[in-house]
């Protein structure tokens, strides 16, 4: 087979089939008419299609090809253009089940707008807090769903599609993702409550705490993978007596992870958030005793 060339295996629709590239992958190819009189084992040239993705999970295939048969071709080329300003805008590559959740999801949502039902969005405000780029890529996305439909979906849909993108990236379940914001909102939280500081998210400080409490949710959250605590004893005792008000402030995360998640933070784990955290507090004017 050429490189440039597809082997059809089964037609989904007009729109959408199932084909073997040169390499021997089996892929769901997308293209206005690409399955309109093809039959299996016709060839399908590169020109002719928008998009391929390699299939890897055969045991949600099924549920994969059942919506892609649903779905309007519209939704999934106007999915599959927001996905591509994703991809640009995120640096990050995104699969198959993407293009599926993401085009239901949008149909659901246009089927609901020409209803007349005004749905409420998801974790509105943590998104915007903690997924700034994944948000920005949201609100572009309902402008081109507006601007290609005709419709006026509200702004808020823009969290619900910046939290595809963000389970996509997280390959969980939305409830998984949602733990993570869950989590990093109580320990900014408790940041800001101990320190009598009202963060500035905008900062770079503030965006890199915001980072590491993503990694560090994750972790407690699916790994619970002891670290080596080598010898940061001296160092963590050095700043929890230089910086008494950071050093209330871990104690604090620390109950309320083991509460919550049951997991002990390590020293390593209080290491880094004292690091991010005294660089807060002086970054915010902290006197250190206080």
């Amino acid at each position: 087979m050429l490189k440039d060339t597809l082997l059809v295996k089964r037609i989904i629709n007009n729109n959408i089939v199932i084909a073997e590239d040169f390499k021997g992958h089996e892929v769901v190819a997308i293209g206005k008419g690409l399955g309109f009189r093809k039959q299996k084992y016709d060839v399908i040239h590169s020109r002719e299609v928008m998009k391929t993705y390699v299939l890897v999970d055969g045991s949600a295939r099924p549920q994969l090809l059942s919506l892609f048969e649903q779905v309007p071709f519209e939704i999934i080329e106007l999915t599959q253009r927001i996905i591509d300003i994703a991809q640009e805008d995120l640096k990050m590559t995104f699969n198959v089940n993407l293009v599926v959740a993401l085009a239901d999801h949008i149909q659901f949502s246009v089927n609901q707008y020409k209803a007349g039902f005004d749905m409420p969005a998801l974790v509105n405000e943590e998104v915007k807090r903690f997924y700034k780029d994944e948000y920005e890529v949201g609100k572009k996305a309902v402008r081109l769903i507006n601007e290609t439909l005709h419709i006026q979906l509200k702004r808020e849909e823009s969290t619900s599609i910046a939290f595809h993108l963000i389970t996509a990236a997280e390959k969980r379940p939305n409830h998984d993702a949602l733990r993570i914001m869950q989590g990093v909102s109580e320990i900014i939280k408790l940041v800001e409550q101990t320190l009598d500081l009202t963060l500035d998210e905008d900062s770079m400080a503030v965006s890199r705490f915001i980072i590491h409490l993503k990694f560090f949710m994750r972790s407690i959250l699916f790994e619970q993978v002891r670290r080596s605590e080598g010898s940061l004893g001296s160092m963590l005792s050095q700043f929890s007596t230089g910086y008494e008000q950071a050093s209330r402030c871990v104690d604090l995360i620390s109950n309320y992870v083991l509460e919550h998640y049951a997991y002990s933070l390590t020293d390593e784990d209080r290491l880094y958030l004292m690091i991010h955290i005294v660089r807060l507090w002086d970054q915010q004017g902290g006197s250190h005793k206080a």
